[in-house]
């Protein structure tokens, strides 16, 4: 596999949102770095690359920018499916529309941020202590 010319290469308006408020505030980050296996409910094993990956000492931000419905709902089935399979130092992030954020099944995420303030989202990754314990994120009942 040859690595992109431009290791900012992103997929989606959202995605470059990201990358450029990253950079904005120092946060060093990589994009479809790393590659995992998943093993789905029906026993199929299938490739995950998460779009961002921001790396703070041992823990990982994995992010998702969920922008589209592009078949969100086997997506939404394989993040959780990665939650269960996967190391508590790997938080899952996704960022998706407010209107969206708000009504995501807690199973498919650790953390997740509205697409309208991505500022927050990037200083909570910024400001995790790279020696400390992931944080807790309220999630909602239900």
């Amino acid at each position: 596999m040859v690595p992109s010319p431009d290791p900012h290469a992103s997929r989606s308006a959202l995605e470059t949102a990201l990358c450029s408020e990253m950079r904005a505030q120092g946060v060093d980050h990589e994009h479809r770095s790393l590659h995992f296996r998943v093993q789905l409910a029906g026993g199929e094993s299938i490739r995950y690359d998460p779009d961002l990956v921001v790396r703070r000492g041992s823990i990982l931000f994995l992010v998702e920018p969920l922008e589209a419905p592009r078949d969100e709902r086997s997506r939404l089935e394989l993040l959780a499916a990665f939650l269960e399979q996967h190391s508590p130092e790997i938080v899952l992030v996704v960022v998706a529309a407010p209107d969206r954020a708000a009504t995501l099944p807690s199973t498919s995420y650790d953390e997740v941020y509205p697409s309208d303030d991505l500022s927050a989202v990037v200083r909570r990754m910024r400001e995790q202590d790279p020696r400390g314990i992931v944080r807790p994120f309220p999630k909602p009942k239900g």
